[in-house]
């Protein structure tokens, strides 16, 4: 996987893009708390019937917690690229016990895995930037049902 550790070093390059900082369990914490703030919302607004904005903070409820575990790790990210990139190379260099699985359904840096199904990030920006205000429902129990995987997992890497 050089690819992983070429991206990371790009995005190091650039403050914009990633920081290595001092490990900060109380931001992993926060990021972990707004995680499980956005769950809250995202339960409200299905409760609403406003699908597709809930599909759009489930989002966010797992982009926080991959936040938390790059905080734990000394990494502050300012984009998706650099925090998916990131995350695979914590995993590869073994800091991380995570399935990769988790994070390729949320993002990938494989641009032949998302030509065969749609990412939660894919499928948020058809969301938030198409027309439609209805989704398939089956979106958003995969996506509520992989926020509570992925927090589960962050408790435990953060414990």
């Amino acid at each position: 996987m050089p690819q992983i550790d070429n991206h990371l070093k790009w995005h190091l390059k650039d403050a914009k893009r990633l920081v290595k900082a001092k490990a900060d369990m109380d931001l992993a914490q926060k990021h972990l708390k707004k995680s499980e703030y956005n769950y809250g919302v995202v339960l409200t607004l299905e409760r609403l019937k406003i699908y597709d904005w809930a599909l759009n903070v489930g989002f966010y409820a797992i982009y926080h917690c991959f936040l938390a575990i790059l905080a734990k790790y000394g990494y502050e990210s300012r984009n998706q690229s650099c925090t998916i990139t990131a995350m695979l190379a914590l995993i590869k260099e073994h800091k991380l016990d995570l399935d990769k699985d988790l994070i390729a359904q949320f993002d990938t840096l494989d641009v032949e895995n998302s030509l065969t199904s749609l990412t939660i990030r894919e499928t948020r920006e058809i969301s938030t930037y198409g027309v439609e205000t209805s989704i398939d429902l089956q979106q958003l129990k995969r996506v509520k049902e992989l926020i509570l995987k992925v927090q589960r997992e962050t408790i435990r890497v953060l414990g």
